[in-house]
Protein backbone atom coordinates (compact mmCIF):
# COMPACT_ATOMS: atom_id res chain seq x y z
CA UNK A 1 0.00 0.00 0.00
CA UNK A 2 1.42 3.42 -0.97
CA UNK A 3 2.18 6.10 1.60
CA UNK A 4 -0.64 8.30 0.21
CA UNK A 5 -3.21 5.47 0.34
CA UNK A 6 -2.20 4.60 3.92
CA UNK A 7 -2.65 8.24 5.01
CA UNK A 8 -5.99 8.45 3.23
CA UNK A 9 -7.12 5.23 4.88
CA UNK A 10 -6.27 6.53 8.35
CA UNK A 11 -8.06 9.77 7.48
CA UNK A 12 -11.20 7.86 6.50
CA UNK A 13 -11.06 5.71 9.64
CA UNK A 14 -11.06 8.95 11.64
CA UNK A 15 -14.15 10.21 9.80
CA UNK A 16 -15.94 6.87 10.24
CA UNK A 17 -15.15 6.85 13.96
CA UNK A 18 -16.40 10.41 14.36
CA UNK A 19 -19.57 9.61 12.41
CA UNK A 20 -20.16 6.56 14.62
CA UNK A 21 -19.67 8.64 17.77
CA UNK A 22 -22.12 11.18 16.36
CA UNK A 23 -24.68 8.45 15.74
CA UNK A 24 -24.32 7.01 19.27
CA UNK A 25 -24.64 10.45 20.82
CA UNK A 26 -27.76 11.04 18.74
CA UNK A 27 -29.39 7.91 20.17
CA UNK A 28 -28.99 9.19 23.73
CA UNK A 29 -30.00 12.82 23.22
CA UNK A 30 -32.49 13.93 25.84
CA UNK A 31 -35.98 15.19 25.26
CA UNK A 32 -35.15 18.10 27.56
CA UNK A 33 -32.34 19.35 25.33
CA UNK A 34 -34.42 18.92 22.19
CA UNK A 35 -37.32 20.94 23.57
CA UNK A 36 -34.97 23.59 24.91
CA UNK A 37 -33.31 24.17 21.52
CA UNK A 38 -36.70 24.15 19.78
CA UNK A 39 -37.98 26.77 22.23
CA UNK A 40 -34.90 28.94 21.76
CA UNK A 41 -35.29 28.70 17.99
CA UNK A 42 -38.92 29.78 18.28
CA UNK A 43 -37.80 32.80 20.29
CA UNK A 44 -35.17 33.71 17.69
CA UNK A 45 -37.86 33.49 14.99
CA UNK A 46 -40.12 35.76 17.10
CA UNK A 47 -42.62 32.95 17.70
CA UNK A 48 -42.92 33.92 21.34
CA UNK A 49 -46.09 32.02 22.26
CA UNK A 50 -44.68 28.82 20.73
CA UNK A 51 -41.43 29.35 22.64
CA UNK A 52 -43.32 29.66 25.93
CA UNK A 53 -45.28 26.49 25.21
CA UNK A 54 -42.11 24.47 24.56
CA UNK A 55 -40.12 25.93 27.44
CA UNK A 56 -42.84 25.76 30.09
CA UNK A 57 -42.38 22.02 30.90
CA UNK A 58 -38.64 22.64 31.30
CA UNK A 59 -39.20 25.08 34.15
CA UNK A 60 -40.85 22.49 36.42
CA UNK A 61 -38.48 21.66 39.26
CA UNK A 62 -38.77 17.86 38.97
CA UNK A 63 -38.00 17.88 35.23
CA UNK A 64 -34.76 19.82 35.26
CA UNK A 65 -32.88 18.61 38.34
CA UNK A 66 -30.19 16.93 36.23
CA UNK A 67 -29.93 19.73 33.68
CA UNK A 68 -28.88 22.63 35.90
CA UNK A 69 -26.84 24.27 33.13
CA UNK A 70 -29.76 24.62 30.72
CA UNK A 71 -32.59 25.01 33.20
CA UNK A 72 -31.97 28.66 34.18
CA UNK A 73 -31.70 29.56 30.49
CA UNK A 74 -35.06 27.88 29.86
CA UNK A 75 -36.55 30.06 32.62
CA UNK A 76 -35.00 33.19 31.16
CA UNK A 77 -36.11 32.56 27.57
CA UNK A 78 -39.64 31.87 28.83
CA UNK A 79 -39.64 35.17 30.76
CA UNK A 80 -38.19 37.06 27.80
CA UNK A 81 -40.84 35.60 25.45
CA UNK A 82 -43.58 36.62 27.89
CA UNK A 83 -42.11 40.14 28.07
CA UNK A 84 -42.18 40.43 24.27
CA UNK A 85 -45.88 39.50 24.35
CA UNK A 86 -46.46 42.11 27.12
CA UNK A 87 -47.49 39.35 29.49
CA UNK A 88 -45.55 41.10 32.24
CA UNK A 89 -47.04 39.23 35.19
CA UNK A 90 -46.01 35.83 33.76
CA UNK A 91 -42.58 37.15 32.88
CA UNK A 92 -42.05 38.49 36.39
CA UNK A 93 -43.24 35.29 38.08
CA UNK A 94 -40.85 33.16 36.00
CA UNK A 95 -37.94 35.48 36.78
CA UNK A 96 -38.66 35.31 40.51
CA UNK A 97 -38.77 31.52 40.24
CA UNK A 98 -35.43 31.55 38.43
CA UNK A 99 -33.96 33.87 41.06
CA UNK A 100 -35.18 31.61 43.88
CA UNK A 101 -33.95 28.35 42.37
CA UNK A 102 -30.63 29.56 40.93
CA UNK A 103 -29.43 32.48 43.12
CA UNK A 104 -25.83 31.81 42.10
CA UNK A 105 -26.50 31.78 38.34
CA UNK A 106 -23.67 33.60 36.57
CA UNK A 107 -26.21 35.61 34.55
CA UNK A 108 -28.27 36.79 37.52
CA UNK A 109 -27.67 40.41 36.47
CA UNK A 110 -29.75 39.72 33.35
CA UNK A 111 -32.57 38.56 35.63
CA UNK A 112 -32.43 41.84 37.57
CA UNK A 113 -32.45 43.75 34.28
CA UNK A 114 -35.52 41.99 32.89
CA UNK A 115 -37.30 42.29 36.24
CA UNK A 116 -36.66 46.04 36.09
CA UNK A 117 -37.98 46.18 32.54
CA UNK A 118 -41.19 44.44 33.63
CA UNK A 119 -41.57 46.79 36.62
CA UNK A 120 -41.15 49.88 34.45
CA UNK A 121 -43.64 48.59 31.88
CA UNK A 122 -46.27 48.24 34.65
CA UNK A 123 -45.47 51.52 36.41
CA UNK A 124 -43.79 49.97 39.46
CA UNK A 125 -41.06 52.61 39.68
CA UNK A 126 -39.74 51.81 43.15
CA UNK A 127 -39.46 48.08 42.45
CA UNK A 128 -37.78 48.86 39.12
CA UNK A 129 -35.18 51.07 40.76
CA UNK A 130 -34.45 48.40 43.37
CA UNK A 131 -34.00 45.63 40.80
CA UNK A 132 -31.87 47.74 38.46
CA UNK A 133 -29.67 48.91 41.36
CA UNK A 134 -28.71 45.29 42.03
CA UNK A 135 -26.97 44.98 38.67
CA UNK A 136 -23.21 44.76 39.14
CA UNK A 137 -22.27 43.99 35.52
CA UNK A 138 -20.83 47.16 33.93
CA UNK A 139 -21.57 45.85 30.42
CA UNK A 140 -25.29 46.40 31.14
CA UNK A 141 -24.88 50.05 32.17
CA UNK A 142 -25.88 51.53 28.79
CA UNK A 143 -28.90 49.22 28.54
CA UNK A 144 -30.05 50.20 32.03
CA UNK A 145 -29.64 53.87 31.19
CA UNK A 146 -31.68 53.57 28.00
CA UNK A 147 -34.42 51.60 29.71
CA UNK A 148 -34.85 54.04 32.59
CA UNK A 149 -34.69 57.17 30.46
CA UNK A 150 -37.34 55.89 28.04
CA UNK A 151 -39.85 54.98 30.73
CA UNK A 152 -39.20 58.07 32.86
CA UNK A 153 -39.73 60.27 29.80
CA UNK A 154 -42.97 58.43 29.08
CA UNK A 155 -44.30 59.45 32.53
CA UNK A 156 -44.70 63.05 31.36
CA UNK A 157 -45.42 63.96 35.00
CA UNK A 158 -43.09 66.60 36.43
CA UNK A 159 -44.35 66.20 40.01
CA UNK A 160 -43.78 62.43 39.95
CA UNK A 161 -40.30 62.91 38.49
CA UNK A 162 -39.39 65.43 41.19
CA UNK A 163 -40.54 62.98 43.83
CA UNK A 164 -38.51 60.20 42.20
CA UNK A 165 -35.44 62.42 42.08
CA UNK A 166 -35.79 63.19 45.79
CA UNK A 167 -35.98 59.47 46.57
CA UNK A 168 -32.92 58.74 44.42
CA UNK A 169 -30.83 61.92 44.57
CA UNK A 170 -27.67 60.22 43.20
CA UNK A 171 -29.32 58.60 40.19
CA UNK A 172 -28.02 60.34 37.09
CA UNK A 173 -30.63 58.89 34.73
CA UNK A 174 -33.50 60.34 36.75
CA UNK A 175 -31.74 63.73 36.79
CA UNK A 176 -31.24 63.73 33.01
CA UNK A 177 -34.92 63.00 32.36
CA UNK A 178 -36.05 65.63 34.86
CA UNK A 179 -33.88 68.26 33.12
CA UNK A 180 -35.32 67.17 29.74
CA UNK A 181 -38.89 67.49 31.08
CA UNK A 182 -38.34 70.91 32.66
CA UNK A 183 -36.73 72.38 29.55
CA UNK A 184 -39.37 70.90 27.27
CA UNK A 185 -42.46 71.97 29.24
CA UNK A 186 -44.00 75.38 28.65
CA UNK A 187 -45.56 75.24 32.13
CA UNK A 188 -42.19 75.01 33.95
CA UNK A 189 -41.84 77.66 36.66
CA UNK A 190 -38.71 79.69 37.38
CA UNK A 191 -38.15 77.47 40.39
CA UNK A 192 -38.31 74.39 38.16
CA UNK A 193 -35.79 75.93 35.77
CA UNK A 194 -33.37 76.80 38.57
CA UNK A 195 -33.72 73.28 39.99
CA UNK A 196 -32.96 71.82 36.55
CA UNK A 197 -29.91 74.05 36.16
CA UNK A 198 -28.58 72.82 39.51
CA UNK A 199 -29.00 69.18 38.40
CA UNK A 200 -27.41 69.96 35.06
CA UNK A 201 -24.37 71.39 36.82
CA UNK A 202 -24.23 68.66 39.46
CA UNK A 203 -24.34 65.78 36.98
CA UNK A 204 -22.51 67.63 34.15
CA UNK A 205 -25.33 66.94 31.67
CA UNK A 206 -24.37 67.95 28.11
CA UNK A 207 -26.66 69.58 25.54
CA UNK A 208 -26.32 66.53 23.29
CA UNK A 209 -27.25 64.22 26.14
CA UNK A 210 -30.42 66.16 26.89
CA UNK A 211 -31.63 65.61 23.32
CA UNK A 212 -31.39 61.81 23.43
CA UNK A 213 -34.47 59.70 24.15
CA UNK A 214 -33.85 55.94 24.32
CA UNK A 215 -35.98 53.28 22.64
CA UNK A 216 -38.40 51.11 24.59
CA UNK A 217 -36.85 47.67 24.53
CA UNK A 218 -34.64 45.49 26.68
CA UNK A 219 -31.19 44.86 25.33
CA UNK A 220 -31.23 42.48 22.39
CA UNK A 221 -28.38 40.30 23.67
CA UNK A 222 -29.43 37.03 25.23
CA UNK A 223 -27.23 35.92 28.14
CA UNK A 224 -24.76 33.35 26.87
CA UNK A 225 -23.05 30.54 28.70
CA UNK A 226 -19.62 31.86 29.70
CA UNK A 227 -18.21 28.33 29.63
CA UNK A 228 -18.28 28.47 25.82
CA UNK A 229 -15.26 30.77 25.89
CA UNK A 230 -13.52 29.41 28.99
CA UNK A 231 -13.00 25.83 27.92
CA UNK A 232 -9.68 26.59 26.18
CA UNK A 233 -10.55 25.27 22.72
CA UNK A 234 -13.00 25.73 19.86
CA UNK A 235 -15.37 22.99 18.70
CA UNK A 236 -15.62 22.96 14.89
CA UNK A 237 -18.14 20.70 13.13
CA UNK A 238 -17.56 20.00 9.44
CA UNK A 239 -20.62 18.90 7.44
CA UNK A 240 -19.42 17.77 4.00
CA UNK A 241 -20.42 15.09 1.46
CA UNK A 242 -17.58 12.61 2.13
CA UNK A 243 -19.86 9.80 0.80
CA UNK A 244 -18.04 7.09 2.70
CA UNK A 245 -20.30 4.39 1.28
CA UNK A 246 -18.93 5.16 -2.21
CA UNK A 247 -15.29 5.47 -1.17
CA UNK A 248 -12.56 3.76 -3.16
CA UNK A 249 -8.91 4.55 -2.53
CA UNK A 250 -7.98 3.38 -6.03
CA UNK A 251 -9.81 6.10 -7.95
CA UNK A 252 -10.38 9.82 -7.81
CA UNK A 253 -13.86 10.73 -6.66
CA UNK A 254 -16.35 13.32 -7.89
CA UNK A 255 -16.42 14.66 -4.33
CA UNK A 256 -12.63 14.82 -4.04
CA UNK A 257 -13.07 18.50 -3.13
CA UNK A 258 -14.49 17.48 0.28
CA UNK A 259 -11.35 15.53 1.18
CA UNK A 260 -9.06 18.26 -0.18
CA UNK A 261 -10.94 20.88 1.82
CA UNK A 262 -10.75 18.82 5.01
CA UNK A 263 -6.98 18.32 4.65
CA UNK A 264 -6.69 22.12 4.39
CA UNK A 265 -8.62 22.35 7.67
CA UNK A 266 -6.25 19.96 9.41
CA UNK A 267 -3.24 22.02 8.30
CA UNK A 268 -4.90 25.21 9.56
CA UNK A 269 -5.58 23.45 12.85
CA UNK A 270 -1.82 22.84 13.27
CA UNK A 271 -1.06 26.46 12.40
CA UNK A 272 -3.60 27.73 14.93
CA UNK A 273 -2.20 25.39 17.58
CA UNK A 274 1.20 27.08 17.15
CA UNK A 275 -0.59 30.38 17.88
CA UNK A 276 -2.12 29.04 21.08
CA UNK A 277 -5.59 28.47 19.54
CA UNK A 278 -6.76 24.89 20.03
CA UNK A 279 -9.31 23.38 17.65
CA UNK A 280 -11.31 20.16 17.87
CA UNK A 281 -12.43 19.08 14.38
CA UNK A 282 -15.54 16.88 14.07
CA UNK A 283 -16.34 15.53 10.60
CA UNK A 284 -19.87 14.48 9.60
CA UNK A 285 -20.76 12.81 6.31
CA UNK A 286 -23.65 15.03 5.16
CA UNK A 287 -24.98 15.32 1.60
CA UNK A 288 -28.48 16.41 0.56
CA UNK A 289 -30.61 14.01 2.60
CA UNK A 290 -32.21 15.91 5.52
CA UNK A 291 -32.71 12.78 7.68
CA UNK A 292 -29.04 12.24 8.65
CA UNK A 293 -28.72 15.99 9.18
CA UNK A 294 -31.67 15.93 11.56
CA UNK A 295 -29.98 13.16 13.53
CA UNK A 296 -26.74 15.15 13.74
CA UNK A 297 -28.66 18.29 14.79
CA UNK A 298 -29.92 16.37 17.84
CA UNK A 299 -26.39 15.23 18.72
CA UNK A 300 -25.09 16.50 22.08
CA UNK A 301 -21.56 16.97 20.72
CA UNK A 302 -22.79 18.86 17.67
CA UNK A 303 -24.81 21.15 19.93
CA UNK A 304 -21.57 22.27 21.57
CA UNK A 305 -20.19 23.57 18.26
CA UNK A 306 -18.62 27.02 18.17
CA UNK A 307 -18.22 26.97 14.37
CA UNK A 308 -20.21 24.86 11.89
CA UNK A 309 -18.78 24.57 8.35
CA UNK A 310 -21.40 23.43 5.81
CA UNK A 311 -23.63 21.76 4.80
CA UNK A 312 -23.38 22.50 1.08
CA UNK A 313 -26.84 21.56 -0.18
CA UNK A 314 -30.17 23.28 0.32
CA UNK A 315 -31.92 20.19 1.71
CA UNK A 316 -29.53 19.93 4.64
CA UNK A 317 -28.43 23.55 4.99
CA UNK A 318 -31.91 24.61 6.13
CA UNK A 319 -32.02 21.85 8.75
CA UNK A 320 -28.65 22.87 10.18
CA UNK A 321 -29.47 26.59 10.01
CA UNK A 322 -32.68 26.03 11.96
CA UNK A 323 -30.64 24.70 14.86
CA UNK A 324 -27.75 27.16 14.54
CA UNK A 325 -30.20 30.08 14.54
CA UNK A 326 -31.09 29.21 18.13
CA UNK A 327 -27.55 28.67 19.38
CA UNK A 328 -24.36 30.59 20.03
CA UNK A 329 -22.51 28.96 17.12
CA UNK A 330 -21.40 30.56 13.86
CA UNK A 331 -22.36 28.86 10.58
CA UNK A 332 -20.10 29.16 7.52
CA UNK A 333 -20.98 28.00 4.02
CA UNK A 334 -17.55 27.36 2.48
CA UNK A 335 -18.47 27.32 -1.21
CA UNK A 336 -21.83 28.94 -2.00
CA UNK A 337 -22.32 32.38 -3.56
CA UNK A 338 -26.07 32.35 -2.84
CA UNK A 339 -26.62 35.52 -0.80
CA UNK A 340 -30.14 34.29 -0.01
CA UNK A 341 -28.62 31.87 2.51
CA UNK A 342 -27.80 34.81 4.74
CA UNK A 343 -31.52 35.27 5.41
CA UNK A 344 -31.60 32.01 7.36
CA UNK A 345 -29.90 33.54 10.40
CA UNK A 346 -27.91 36.44 11.79
CA UNK A 347 -24.97 34.14 12.55
CA UNK A 348 -24.64 32.72 9.01
CA UNK A 349 -21.66 33.72 6.84
CA UNK A 350 -20.50 32.97 3.30
CA UNK A 351 -16.80 32.37 2.64
CA UNK A 352 -17.29 33.80 -0.87
CA UNK A 353 -18.88 36.99 -2.19
CA UNK A 354 -22.57 36.58 -2.99
CA UNK A 355 -23.71 36.88 -6.59
CA UNK A 356 -25.25 40.38 -6.11
CA UNK A 357 -21.92 41.73 -4.83
CA UNK A 358 -19.97 40.00 -7.60
CA UNK A 359 -22.21 41.51 -10.25
CA UNK A 360 -22.06 44.94 -8.64
CA UNK A 361 -18.26 44.95 -8.74
CA UNK A 362 -18.19 43.48 -12.26
CA UNK A 363 -20.51 46.18 -13.62
CA UNK A 364 -18.53 48.90 -11.88
CA UNK A 365 -15.33 47.69 -13.53
CA UNK A 366 -16.82 47.21 -17.01
CA UNK A 367 -18.15 50.76 -16.81
CA UNK A 368 -14.52 51.92 -16.75
CA UNK A 369 -13.30 49.83 -19.72
CA UNK A 370 -16.37 49.61 -22.00
CA UNK A 371 -16.82 52.73 -24.14
CA UNK A 372 -20.57 52.70 -24.48
CA UNK A 373 -23.76 51.61 -22.73
CA UNK A 374 -24.70 48.52 -24.77
CA UNK A 375 -23.97 44.98 -23.57
CA UNK A 376 -24.51 41.48 -24.94
CA UNK A 377 -24.96 38.78 -22.30
CA UNK A 378 -24.58 35.02 -22.74
CA UNK A 379 -25.07 32.37 -20.09
CA UNK A 380 -24.94 28.61 -19.63
CA UNK A 381 -27.45 26.04 -18.48
CA UNK A 382 -26.99 25.98 -14.71
CA UNK A 383 -29.09 27.94 -12.25
CA UNK A 384 -25.97 29.79 -11.11
CA UNK A 385 -25.22 30.83 -14.70
CA UNK A 386 -28.68 32.29 -15.21
CA UNK A 387 -28.73 33.92 -11.77
CA UNK A 388 -25.47 35.70 -12.52
CA UNK A 389 -26.64 36.75 -15.99
CA UNK A 390 -29.94 38.28 -14.91
CA UNK A 391 -28.41 39.92 -11.83
CA UNK A 392 -25.69 41.44 -14.02
CA UNK A 393 -28.27 42.68 -16.53
CA UNK A 394 -30.18 44.46 -13.77
CA UNK A 395 -26.96 45.91 -12.36
CA UNK A 396 -25.79 47.15 -15.77
CA UNK A 397 -29.15 48.78 -16.52
CA UNK A 398 -29.15 50.45 -13.10
CA UNK A 399 -25.94 52.19 -14.19
CA UNK A 400 -27.54 53.58 -17.35
CA UNK A 401 -26.60 50.70 -19.63
CA UNK A 402 -28.78 48.70 -21.99
CA UNK A 403 -28.89 45.05 -23.03
CA UNK A 404 -28.98 44.51 -26.81
CA UNK A 405 -28.82 40.70 -26.66
CA UNK A 406 -29.28 38.13 -23.92
CA UNK A 407 -29.05 34.46 -24.90
CA UNK A 408 -28.87 31.13 -23.09
CA UNK A 409 -26.19 29.25 -25.00
CA UNK A 410 -24.78 25.79 -25.65
CA UNK A 411 -21.11 24.89 -25.70
CA UNK A 412 -21.29 24.08 -29.41
CA UNK A 413 -19.47 26.11 -32.08
CA UNK A 414 -22.02 25.51 -34.84
CA UNK A 415 -24.93 26.38 -32.54
CA UNK A 416 -23.19 29.59 -31.42
CA UNK A 417 -22.53 30.64 -35.02
CA UNK A 418 -26.23 30.33 -35.85
CA UNK A 419 -27.70 31.90 -32.69
CA UNK A 420 -25.43 34.84 -31.88
CA UNK A 421 -26.30 38.07 -33.71
CA UNK A 422 -24.15 39.38 -36.53
CA UNK A 423 -24.27 42.86 -34.96
CA UNK A 424 -24.24 44.49 -38.38
CA UNK A 425 -25.80 47.73 -37.17
CA UNK A 426 -25.54 48.06 -33.38
CA UNK A 427 -22.47 46.57 -31.77
CA UNK A 428 -22.08 45.87 -28.04
CA UNK A 429 -19.65 47.98 -26.07
CA UNK A 430 -18.82 44.85 -24.08
CA UNK A 431 -19.76 41.18 -23.83
CA UNK A 432 -20.52 39.23 -20.63
CA UNK A 433 -20.33 35.45 -20.40
CA UNK A 434 -21.52 33.42 -17.40
CA UNK A 435 -20.89 29.71 -17.86
CA UNK A 436 -19.63 26.74 -15.88
CA UNK A 437 -18.55 24.81 -19.01
CA UNK A 438 -14.81 25.21 -19.49
CA UNK A 439 -14.86 25.16 -23.30
CA UNK A 440 -17.43 27.90 -23.72
CA UNK A 441 -15.08 30.87 -23.32
CA UNK A 442 -12.64 30.22 -26.18
CA UNK A 443 -15.49 29.12 -28.44
CA UNK A 444 -17.52 32.28 -27.83
CA UNK A 445 -14.50 34.52 -28.38
CA UNK A 446 -13.79 32.88 -31.73
CA UNK A 447 -17.39 33.42 -32.78
CA UNK A 448 -17.53 37.11 -31.78
CA UNK A 449 -14.17 37.67 -33.48
CA UNK A 450 -15.89 36.55 -36.65
CA UNK A 451 -18.38 39.39 -36.05
CA UNK A 452 -15.45 41.86 -36.20
CA UNK A 453 -15.55 42.37 -32.44
CA UNK A 454 -11.85 41.58 -32.03
CA UNK A 455 -11.20 44.35 -29.50
CA UNK A 456 -14.52 44.39 -27.65
CA UNK A 457 -14.00 43.97 -23.87
CA UNK A 458 -15.24 40.67 -22.48
CA UNK A 459 -16.25 39.88 -18.92
CA UNK A 460 -16.40 36.14 -18.19
CA UNK A 461 -16.48 33.71 -15.31
CA UNK A 462 -13.17 31.87 -14.98
CA UNK A 463 -15.15 28.61 -15.16
CA UNK A 464 -15.84 29.45 -18.84
CA UNK A 465 -12.21 28.49 -19.53
CA UNK A 466 -9.93 25.61 -18.67
CA UNK A 467 -7.42 27.76 -16.85
CA UNK A 468 -4.85 24.94 -16.67
CA UNK A 469 -4.91 24.02 -20.37
CA UNK A 470 -6.20 27.02 -22.34
CA UNK A 471 -3.85 29.86 -23.18
CA UNK A 472 -6.24 32.34 -21.61
CA UNK A 473 -3.50 34.97 -21.40
CA UNK A 474 -3.70 35.53 -25.17
CA UNK A 475 -7.05 37.24 -24.56
CA UNK A 476 -5.59 39.33 -21.74
CA UNK A 477 -5.83 42.74 -23.37
CA UNK A 478 -9.62 42.51 -23.59
CA UNK A 479 -10.66 39.76 -21.14
CA UNK A 480 -11.64 40.28 -17.49
CA UNK A 481 -12.33 37.26 -15.31
CA UNK A 482 -14.68 36.70 -12.40
CA UNK A 483 -12.78 34.51 -9.95
CA UNK A 484 -13.59 34.29 -6.24
CA UNK A 485 -10.59 32.08 -5.42
CA UNK A 486 -7.66 33.94 -6.93
CA UNK A 487 -4.41 32.01 -6.45
CA UNK A 488 -1.17 33.96 -6.81
CA UNK A 489 1.25 31.10 -7.46
CA UNK A 490 4.20 33.45 -7.10
CA UNK A 491 3.23 34.18 -3.50
CA UNK A 492 5.72 32.84 -0.97
CA UNK A 493 2.95 31.55 1.29
CA UNK A 494 1.47 29.51 -1.57
CA UNK A 495 4.82 27.93 -2.35
CA UNK A 496 5.45 27.05 1.27
CA UNK A 497 1.97 25.56 1.63
CA UNK A 498 2.43 23.48 -1.54
CA UNK A 499 5.71 22.11 -0.17
CA UNK A 500 4.18 21.16 3.18
CA UNK A 501 1.11 19.69 1.50
CA UNK A 502 3.26 17.54 -0.77
CA UNK A 503 5.29 16.23 2.17
CA UNK A 504 2.08 15.20 3.93
CA UNK A 505 0.05 13.86 1.00
CA UNK A 506 2.39 13.11 -1.92
CA UNK A 507 0.31 15.37 -4.13
CA UNK A 508 -0.22 19.06 -4.71
CA UNK A 509 -3.18 20.92 -3.15
CA UNK A 510 -6.28 21.92 -5.04
CA UNK A 511 -7.98 25.27 -4.54
CA UNK A 512 -10.29 23.55 -2.03
CA UNK A 513 -7.32 22.84 0.22
CA UNK A 514 -6.40 26.53 0.11
CA UNK A 515 -10.00 27.39 1.01
CA UNK A 516 -10.13 25.01 3.96
CA UNK A 517 -6.84 26.33 5.29
CA UNK A 518 -7.73 30.01 4.94
CA UNK A 519 -11.27 29.76 6.25
CA UNK A 520 -10.46 27.88 9.46
CA UNK A 521 -7.36 30.01 10.04
CA UNK A 522 -9.38 33.21 9.71
CA UNK A 523 -12.48 32.25 11.71
CA UNK A 524 -10.41 30.45 14.33
CA UNK A 525 -8.37 33.59 14.94
CA UNK A 526 -11.38 35.90 14.94
CA UNK A 527 -13.46 33.73 17.28
CA UNK A 528 -10.53 33.33 19.65
CA UNK A 529 -10.03 37.10 19.74
CA UNK A 530 -13.62 38.39 19.79
CA UNK A 531 -15.56 35.41 21.19
CA UNK A 532 -19.29 36.28 21.28
CA UNK A 533 -18.41 39.71 19.88
CA UNK A 534 -17.39 38.13 16.57
CA UNK A 535 -19.86 40.08 14.41
CA UNK A 536 -18.54 43.37 15.77
CA UNK A 537 -14.94 42.23 15.33
CA UNK A 538 -15.55 41.32 11.69
CA UNK A 539 -16.96 44.77 10.98
CA UNK A 540 -13.81 46.58 12.12
CA UNK A 541 -11.60 46.01 9.06
CA UNK A 542 -10.84 43.79 6.08
CA UNK A 543 -8.06 41.19 6.24
CA UNK A 544 -6.14 41.00 2.96
CA UNK A 545 -2.46 41.60 3.72
CA UNK A 546 -1.98 38.81 6.24
CA UNK A 547 -0.72 35.24 5.79
CA UNK A 548 -3.80 33.93 4.01
CA UNK A 549 -3.24 31.96 0.81
CA UNK A 550 -6.07 33.40 -1.27
CA UNK A 551 -7.46 36.95 -1.40
CA UNK A 552 -8.39 37.36 2.26
CA UNK A 553 -11.63 38.32 3.98
CA UNK A 554 -13.86 41.38 4.18
CA UNK A 555 -17.01 41.26 6.31
CA UNK A 556 -17.05 44.96 7.17
CA UNK A 557 -20.36 45.59 5.39
CA UNK A 558 -22.00 42.21 4.91
CA UNK A 559 -21.98 38.56 5.98
CA UNK A 560 -20.72 37.47 2.57
CA UNK A 561 -16.99 37.88 1.93
CA UNK A 562 -16.83 41.11 -0.08
CA UNK A 563 -13.42 40.74 -1.70
CA UNK A 564 -13.54 42.11 -5.26
CA UNK A 565 -13.66 39.08 -7.60
CA UNK A 566 -12.62 40.75 -10.90
CA UNK A 567 -9.21 39.89 -12.39
CA UNK A 568 -7.24 41.53 -15.20
CA UNK A 569 -4.12 40.32 -17.00
CA UNK A 570 -1.05 42.30 -15.98
CA UNK A 571 2.42 41.53 -17.29
CA UNK A 572 2.59 37.77 -16.96
CA UNK A 573 -0.27 36.88 -14.63
CA UNK A 574 -3.85 37.56 -13.62
CA UNK A 575 -4.26 40.01 -10.74
CA UNK A 576 -7.25 41.58 -8.93
CA UNK A 577 -8.33 44.88 -10.50
CA UNK A 578 -8.08 46.62 -7.12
Amino acid sequence: MTKRRMKLRFFLILIIQVSLVAYLHAQTITQFEGKYKAGVNDYKQQRYAAAMEKLSPLTIASSNASYSTLAPYAHYYYALSAYQLKRYRESRQMLLQLQSRYPGWNKINDVYYLLGANNLATGQLKEAMENLSRIKDSSLAKDVQDLKQYHFNALNDLAKLKDLQRQYPTDRDVAVVLVQQVEGAASSTQTDIQYAQQLEKQFKISTKEKAVVAEDKPKSTIPKNDNQWKKGYLEVSVLLPFRLDEFSASKRRTNQFAYDYYIGLTMAKEKLSSEGININLWAYDISNDPKPMSVVAENASFRKSDLVIGPLYAGTFDVAAQYIGGSNAVMLNPLSADAGLLKTGSNVYLAHPGIPFQMQKAAQWMKTVAYGPSAAIYYGGTSKDSSMAFTYADEWKSKGGKIIEMVKIRSDREWLESKISLFETTKPSHIALFSTEAGTGPMLIEVVNGRKLNTTPILATSTSFNMQQSRVSKYGTRLYLLETDYVDREKEGIREFQKNYWNLNNTFPSVYSYQGYDQLLFFGRMMSQYKDGLSRGLEIRKHVDEDYLLSGFDYTKSHDNQITPVLKYSGSKWVPVN
